[in-house]
């Protein structure tokens, strides 16, 4: 019994390997599949734009028109119509003063009056007897000379003496609010005496510093945005220094505010303005452009191959950078990255351009298979 079924399991070993042989001689010698090792790549050519970089700044709010006034001649005050703090407007009378230099202008303008009076009255008397010969000519031009020079000492000593009167009345010369009083009553003021300080109030700006790579990307009329308080300003450059200032280090410029409500005279604001720019440049992905030593350089793709191209870069944000040398408008720059990127990699494009490949190749060989059906028919 114990042989019988050795002989059966023997038999059953032999079938099995049999079944092997005739399945490996039907089915041939296949080769295990083949996988792509070749990184896939996207390709971009460069492209023409512009890129602008920023810089925030700190400005301080300010008055565009300031006026500090002073009076014009020397006297005692008489009046003061003004308190710091008020708005005025332009033209307003500010205070009014008493100039003992008025009074002595107000004797000699009519002492001037008499005596041009009386040059006057002499060249009416003369005239009738020059007519008559009974003045010389040489008399009578004498005496018109005369009426003349008392005329024009007259006009001359009334125009001083109503400019003085005028300097009497202190006026303010622009509109806006009175910062700061300098002045009371029967105060004795000079033409260096402060009587106040006016700030319009028509128009605001932002004062402020930049640097010198700032300042020559900057120029008058840009635009710049101003934040205060989650707040937003549109302003304008009015004002580039050309010199450093001392105590900063920076050149002072200033910026109008178009619409200044909620600022107010004093106040810090950030500023955002440009710090540099390039136009109509070639510019490729910023991610696109790796460094080897501190040189820049791209891979393209030429043949199924990446080339490792060294260019000169320039300026960059946060999208793309500009590409100064070392490529042209048809170079094909790879944007994707892969850790078996190297110098003389070969690799494949994506963005359907493998399935393109393919297709072509599959195209290809399609006579190829139908002639070996034909084959195989005629067989």
């Amino acid at each position: 019994m114990k042989k019988s079924s050795k002989r059966l399991i023997a038999g059953a070993v032999v079938l099995l390997v049999a079944a092997g042989i005739v399945f490996k001689l039907v089915s041939g010698n296949d080769e295990e599949p083949q996988y792509e090792t070749r990184p896939t790549v996207s390709v971009q050519t460069p492209s023409t734009g512009n890129i602008t970089l920023y810089t925030d700044l700190t400005g301080t709010v300010e008055p565009a028109a300031k006026a500090a006034v002073m009076p014009k001649i020397s006297g005692e005050i008489l009046e003061v119509n003004f308190q710091a703090g008020d708005t005025v407007q332009a033209g307003q009378v500010l205070c009014k003063i008493d100039s003992d230099t008025l009074k002595t202008l107000e004797l000699q303008m009519q002492s001037a009056s008499v005596a041009a009076d009386t040059a006057a009255r002499e060249l009416a008397r003369l005239q009738p007897l020059y007519a008559q010969g009974f003045v010389s000519q040489q008399q009578f031009q004498q005496a018109q000379d005369s009426a003349t020079s008392a005329r024009l000492a007259y006009e001359t000593a009334k125009t001083q003496y109503d400019l003085q009167v005028e300097y009497t009345t202190v006026t303010a010369p622009i509109g806006g609010v009175i910062e700061s009083r300098g002045v009371e009553l029967h105060d004795h003021v000079s033409p260096s005496s402060q009587i106040c300080v006016i700030s319009g109030s028509d128009q605001l700006q932002v004062k402020f510093g930049v640097t010198e790579k700032v300042m020559k990307n900057m120029s008058v009329g840009e635009g710049v945005t101003i934040e205060k308080n989650g707040s937003s300003y549109e302003g304008s450059v009015t004002e580039i220094g050309a010199m450093v200032n001392a105590s900063t280090g920076l050149y002072d410029a200033k910026a109008a505010i178009s619409q200044g409500t909620g600022l107010t005279n004093g106040a810090k604001v950030k500023l955002t303005v440009v710090m540099d720019r390039a136009e109509n440049v070639m510019t490729v992905p910023v991610d696109a452009v790796n460094y080897d030593n501190g040189q820049a350089f791209v891979y393209c793709y030429e043949d199924g191959t990446a080339k490792k191209t060294m260019v000169e870069s320039g300026i960059y944000d946060g999208d793309t950078m500009e590409i100064k040398s070392g490529l042209t408008a048809d170079s094909q720059v790879i944007t994707s990255w892969s850790n078996e990127l190297v110098d003389g990699q070969q690799v494949l494009l994506d963005n359907g351009q493998t399935e393109e490949t393919e297709t072509s190749t599959q195209e290809a060989a399609a006579p190829e298979t139908a002639a070996s059906e034909s084959e195989k028919a005629g067989e």
